[in-house]
């Protein structure tokens, strides 16, 4: 088995709703992101996916989150979707997912850190 990370940052405010209905306040991040990619085989290239494809699609993706409200976005309004690290994280993995090129690599992880030491995983099944 094959594995490549590539890591990426871009800042982003958010407020989560809290258990009792209530929203936190709207506070920022600068957040990281990491994305693990697998493939049992190489492809003809001899890498499971070309840095130079995962990179520019990964920015591509963070570019409209960068500099903005995650609770303003349409993945979060409707129908409402709580703007945890464990749902951005999630939503990062779905819009690259259907950016991937045919190729027998896929995407098994992607890790978001809000702050230094705190991070959250989607890991699709």
């Amino acid at each position: 088995m094959f594995e490549i990370i590539v890591e990426e940052e871009f800042s982003a405010v958010h407020y989560l709703k809290l258990y009792d209905g209530t929203f936190e306040p709207k506070h920022g991040h600068r957040f990281k992101v990491a994305v693990t990619m697998r493939s049992k085989k190489l492809d003809s290239m001899g890498v499971v996916v070309d840095f130079e494809w995962l990179k520019p699609a990964l920015k591509k993706t963070l570019v409209e989150f960068d500099e903005k409200s995650f609770n303003d976005h349409r993945d979060f309004k409707t129908p409402f979707l709580n703007t945890s690290t464990e749902n951005i994280a999630k939503i990062i993995h779905d819009r690259l997912k259907s950016q991937l090129p045919a190729t027998e690599a896929t995407i098994t992880k992607v890790t978001v850190w809000e702050t230094p030491d705190a991070q959250a995983s989607y890991l699709p099944e």
